[in-house]
């Protein structure tokens, strides 16, 4: 979970895969928000393995989705019409991590994998029928300081059963954080970084995807002076304005805030909706804009984020209301 970046910050952003908190407490990893806002479905880890539950926002109950005994099942995700949830799941003994799709109820799950790389973030369009994600080409590090991440990122495009997968980017990026697909279905935007070049928020068209279409560098107020950290981008429903988290100096003794953030595409205006959030993360958003989903982390002595809650963001009001959760075992 704990993410070092290049010039050694302590930031969040962009090294998503299975980072684990080594003896850390039981805690959520990770979570998406079904399309009319009203479940949550969330990666829980627990003595070193993670599953998927659900979680009812009226009543904050979780329930299991899975029955998978080992590894670890993350970055969940709901099919726009709601009917089905995907996520990836990364087995106990180091093979290739897959993209399993099934029933929101947890029936009929399937899962494929490709022999070239680790699968991961799957998202799905807004007709239902064609799967986005990203693979890692390479596990390791750049720098003899460095913990080893997933790096040489790419997008793909498959249909559900992981069938007809086509590259969505010539460029195989240092980072990159999860996709959001914009309500057209005609592009989906990410962040990323390359080796040698900053973070970008990048929209790229699905139709004509080798170079993003438009990349988005916004300033949010207190930013660091080394250098924008951003992540999370979501589309909201209008399909003309993204949401994200960026990181600016906090007045914590770690140092900085993760706060979201709204960004006009078509004039750059960028609106802050939340302030002093600490150390957060896993920013998503439902399908009708109305409900935003994120987790902030309580940190130990020295800077670790070892305990998660769920927070919900009303997108209009900015209303913040933390979910307390109940099931989770």
């Amino acid at each position: 979970m704990l993410r070092a970046l290049r010039n050694g910050l302590i930031l969040l952003f962009l090294l998503r895969p299975m980072i684990c908190l080594g003896k850390s407490p039981d805690h959520i990893e990770s979570v998406a928000v079904s399309p009319d806002g009203k479940i949550i479905a969330v990666d829980f880890e627990k003595g070193g393995e993670s599953f998927i539950y659900k979680i009812s926002v009226d009543i904050g109950n979780a329930t299991r989705l899975t029955d998978a005994k080992t590894g670890h099942e993350s970055s969940p995700t709901f099919s726009p019409d709601g009917k089905r949830i995907a996520y990836t799941y990364s087995p106990a003994n180091g093979r290739h991590s897959s993209i399993v799709i099934g029933n929101i109820d947890g029936s009929d799950l399937r899962s494929w994998s490709s022999p070239e790389g680790s699968d991961y973030w799957p998202v799905l369009s807004p007709d239902n029928k064609t799967i986005i994600f990203a693979r890692s080409g390479y596990y390791g590090n750049y720098s003899p300081i460095a913990q080893p991440h997933p790096h040489a990122w790419r997008f793909y495009a498959s249909d559900l059963d992981g069938r007809s997968v086509r590259e969505l980017t010539n460029e195989s990026f240092y980072m990159a954080s999860s996709a959001s697909v914009s309500p057209d279905g005609k592009s989906f935007v990410t962040v990323t970084q390359g080796l040698n070049t900053p973070q970008q928020i990048a929209v790229y068209s699905l139709d004509h995807p080798e170079k993003p279409s438009l990349s988005l560098r916004p300033h949010v107020p207190g930013e660091s002076k080394l250098g924008q950290e951003f992540d999370f981008p979501n589309y909201l429903s209008d399909g003309k304005n993204i949401i994200f988290m960026a990181a600016s100096n906090g007045k914590l003794a770690h140092g900085y805030d993760y706060d979201v953030y709204r960004i006009d595409i078509g004039t750059g205006a960028v609106e802050g909706l939340t302030k002093g959030n600490g150390f957060a993360t896993d920013l998503k958003v439902s399908a009708d804009g109305k409900t935003a989903v994120f987790l902030k982390w309580r940190l130990n002595w020295h800077g670790t984020p070892v305990k998660s809650e769920v927070y919900l963001l009303d997108v209009q009001t900015h209303k913040l209301t933390v979910l307390k959760v109940t099931g989770l075992d």
